[in-house]
């Protein structure tokens, strides 16, 4: 079973970088599986990976906006860093050791680790005289970083991952762990997106469920019926 798609909302991004930028996140972002596109017929668009994916890019995406040195850019990479954050949030949080750090991890490779535990957003905690590293994370942010290390070219590291891997198994099946928005039931579900965002567009109704184009017209219909 392949890892959920996810989405964060980049509300407006061509008024805010034009289309030939939205060009240039793509080729950026590409090699690792993620998209920009457009919702519908919307003003909106949103940057689609799974949330592994969706961490790893960080780094490129980060390096893109600074060199524009651009306000409107930097905007956009802020929607992108607290929609990450967001989704970050919503998943139980972990807590666990790697035994003997310093032992297990050459100078080079820690300081790989303490990288990508920081651009995921993991927290650390030396234990019992700097020996033992304790991290402390979502369960997705935990997932992130577990596949992260598991690909490293560092033999060390992807011990590290599958060592990650084994232990949050334990709480889900991995395959489960991520965000999607899934299908909604019809037409109730649809009708209270309406209730609460009574300007919410056909496109916009559409994206969030999942719903077909037919479907979010009859439930703005039935609304404004009511």
């Amino acid at each position: 079973m392949m890892k959920p798609s996810i989405s964060i909302n980049l509300p407006s991004l061509a008024h805010k970088i034009t289309t030939a930028g939205i060009s240039e996140i793509n080729a950026v972002i590409a090699p690792y599986a993620c998209v920009v596109k457009r919702v519908r017929r919307s003003r909106n668009y949103a940057l689609i990976g799974t949330y592994s994916d969706l961490v790893m890019i960080k780094t490129d995406f980060g390096q893109l906006v600074g060199s524009k040195n651009c306000l409107k850019w930097q905007r956009v990479y802020q929607s992108y860093l607290t929609g990450l954050e967001q989704l970050g949030e919503g998943c139980e949080s972990v807590t666990f050791e790697i035994k003997n750090i310093t032992a297990t991890l050459g100078k080079s490779n820690r300081s790989v680790l303490l990288e990508k535990l920081a651009e995921i957003g993991i927290k650390t905690k030396r234990k019992a005289h700097q020996r033992h590293l304790e991290l402390t994370g979502s369960l997705a942010k935990l997932n992130a970083l577990q596949s992260i290390l598991q690909d490293s070219p560092s033999e060390p590291l992807a011990a590290i991952g599958k060592s990650i891997h084994k232990r949050l198994a334990k709480y889900h099946d991995l395959e489960d762990i991520g965000f999607d928005y899934g299908t909604t039931e019809q037409p109730r579900t649809l009708l209270s997106y309406v209730v609460d965002n009574p300007a919410i567009t056909v496109a916009e109704l559409c994206f969030l469920t999942n719903c077909s184009t037919a479907e979010a017209r009859k439930a703005l219909d039935d609304y404004f019926e009511l």
